[in-house]
């Protein structure tokens, strides 16, 4: 995939990055999604809660509500960040965040940028993420994160945390089952993983608050770390 430029990809923006504290960041990012597409590139964007999300969880974890509720609320911020990345992207993006798969379809036949937050309770961005990956046929999955790769352990906890630049998905999860403490280090989940693998789709995890590195990656760059079927 490094060798060649894909015709249509996915992005994973962590809510980390994109959210109300980086206006900076989210222009950058407006602006190379806005490069990608004027290279040919078809691109979809799906963004995760963040800071905000984690907030509205341990509020309403402190007042008794259920994991559903959390959920809901999470799912809700993600969609916030979604749409200020929408508004500086506009007018290539479509307006709204669609809340579905099948709204998903629907916002990509318009053919403008489509911006997601999460779907439903119970299912992560990332595995919203490669659900919209495999729905709109996409060549790759690139992952922005707070990292710069897939590492054989935490790189936040481990000093000497080795980079996997190339590794398969069962390599991946083993990674993730053996050397990764829970909570602390999250990339793809199981849903995320398995969708990935049944529909062929590589995964590319970049660091992503250096937008550049992100753009190469979207356009088949060799950043960070591949992780192939």
């Amino acid at each position: 995939m490094g060798d060649s430029r894909p015709r249509r990809v996915v992005l994973k923006v962590s809510g980390k990055i994109i959210n109300p504290d980086n206006p900076r960041l989210v222009g950058e990012y407006a602006g190379l999604l806005g490069r990608v597409r004027g290279e040919g590139v078809e691109v979809a964007v799906v963004v995760g809660g963040g800071p905000i999300a984690r907030r509205y969880i341990e509020a309403a974890r402190s007042v008794g509500a259920s994991r559903s509720m959390m959920d809901i609320l999470g799912i809700e911020a993600s969609r916030l960040n979604a749409r200020l990345l929408i508004a500086g992207l506009w007018p290539l993006a479509y307006p709204v965040p669609p809340r579905s798969i099948h709204g998903f379809l629907e916002a990509y036949s318009t053919g403008r940028i489509v911006v997601c937050g999460g779907f439903q309770p119970g299912q992560s961005t990332a595995g919203t993420a490669a659900l919209v990956a495999e729905a709109m046929g996409a060549d790759l999955l690139v992952l922005a994160t707070t990292v710069h790769g897939v590492y054989d352990r935490d790189p936040r906890r481990h000093r000497d945390a080795r980079l996997l630049r190339r590794l398969t998905y069962e390599e991946f999860r083993r990674v993730v089952e053996q050397s990764v403490e829970p909570g602390h280090y999250e990339l793809l989940d199981p849903l995320a993983v398995s969708v990935l693998v049944r529909s062929g789709i590589p995964c590319r995890v970049v660091y992503g608050f250096e937008p550049g590195r992100v753009y190469r990656a979207l356009l088949g760059g060799d950043e960070g770390s591949l992780i192939t079927p």
